[in-house]
């Protein structure tokens, strides 16, 4: 049985997922609307990513010292502005401003991670990240469904739907969740030398390292995604949020069984499974010739997410310190963010030159993060193996 606590974060995590993937079927249309070029659309998402990575750690460690409700509704405040700037930008450069601005309030997912963490142990902190990951997948069926259908009304139409939906979710917020880290902490905020010392854990290096690839290719996916099916299937922005939101349903359905895969196989052995699967889809996208094996690709990419992500974060929580975990996630955050500064430009570009060739980046980086979780798994082996001789 989940926390109730935990239910303000879920609403809160899917807004901000909600307002990342309202924008993704509209990325051609961008391009179109105002003259500009994939690159040019990919480095519009990376603006986000840079403030964001400016921002996340920041916030986390504001958590740790001011507790998490104050911070999550800051970075409301400045996503609900995001919002409000894009529905009433006349032209690319007022876009890039909005999403500027909605990136100074991306540390919010960070703060998020922190607080599940807060209120939850053992089997059951396994089930509440897997529910957030389940929230994760609900984002991606309703985000593009939405921005592929409303952008009919008018560009500015899914981001005025969008800001009233942050006003509630701070209402909400407000009256709702309840306030954890700062009040029973009253820590001093991490000197630059308390983040040097947890990046040398060897556990919690090994984790940033394999998250930050793993986003920089879910991010270089999606980012490419509706450019990918322009070029590819020539469909238009409605087919494309249908699409994602087939992968959406996916990953929600992969949610089910996540906890049951869990309590069986660990953590560790699921997301390398999960990280197998994606470097299957980035390879096929190689050979897609034509909307069925597209769906397929789409499918195997999305259990294989589904797998990985919520299992990666459940990791790093569990190695975090707990009187850190709050800049601990906050760095996760931040390397997520430094995956997404380069994925969209590189993907954008990869896939205005060759979209054949598009996949193989991301297969590189779901490669490397493969192998440095079997490292990790194989001295996790090592250790129990030596331990259980010492007794014998």
């Amino acid at each position: 049985m989940l926390p109730r606590a935990l239910i303000p974060i879920y609403g809160i995590t899917l807004m901000d997922v909600l307002g990342y993937t309202i924008m993704i079927p509209l990325l051609p249309y961008i391009a179109q609307k105002y003259g500009a070029s994939d690159f040019l659309v990919g480095v519009l998402m990376t603006t986000t990513a840079v403030c964001s990575t400016i921002s996340a750690p920041i916030w986390g460690w504001l958590s740790d010292r001011l507790g998490r409700k104050r911070i999550v509704m800051t970075s409301q405040l400045f996503s609900l502005a995001g919002y409000f700037v894009i529905a009433v930008a006349p032209d690319l450069a007022m876009i890039f401003i909005s999403r500027a601005i909605a990136g100074l309030g991306g540390g919010n997912l960070g703060v998020a991670e922190s607080y599940i963490a807060d209120v939850t142990e053992g089997e059951s902190r396994d089930a509440a990240y897997a529910a957030y990951g389940g929230i994760f997948g609900l984002g991606f069926i309703v985000g593009p469904i939405a921005g592929g259908f409303l952008v009919h009304f008018g560009f500015g139409v899914p981001f005025f739907l969008a800001a009233f939906l942050e006003v509630l979710n701070i209402a909400f917020t407000w009256t709702f969740l309840p306030q954890t880290g700062g009040a029973t902490q009253r820590r001093s905020r991490p000197s630059l030398a308390d983040v040097v010392t947890i990046l040398r854990v060897p556990e919690i290096g090994n984790l940033l390292g394999r998250q930050l690839l793993f986003i920089f290719a879910v991010t270089y996916f999606l980012t490419t995604f509706s450019l990918y099916v322009k070029h590819v299937l020539d469909f238009g922005p409605e087919s494309s949020a249908w699409l994602l939101a087939t992968a959406g349903v996916v990953g929600g359905l992969t949610f089910v069984v996540l906890t049951m895969l869990v309590r069986r196989y660990g953590n560790a052995l699921v997301c390398e499974a999960g990280l197998a699967l994606t470097f299957v889809a980035y390879v096929g996208l190689s050979f897609v010739n034509g909307l069925v094996a597209f769906v397929g690709v789409v499918v195997v990419w999305a259990v294989g997410a589904a797998l990985a992500e919520p299992t990666l974060t459940t990791l790093l929580s569990e190695a975090a310190p707990k009187d850190q975990r709050g800049a601990v996630l906050g760095l996760g955050d931040s390397a997520n963010n430094l995956a997404l500064m380069g994925a969209p430009a590189l993907g954008a570009f990869m896939t205005g030159v060759n979209p054949r060739i598009a996949g193989l980046v991301p297969a590189l980086a779901s490669t490397a993060a493969f192998a440095l979780g079997w490292l990790a798994v194989r001295g996790r082996w090592h250790h129990r193996l030596r331990e259980g001789n010492a007794r014998l």
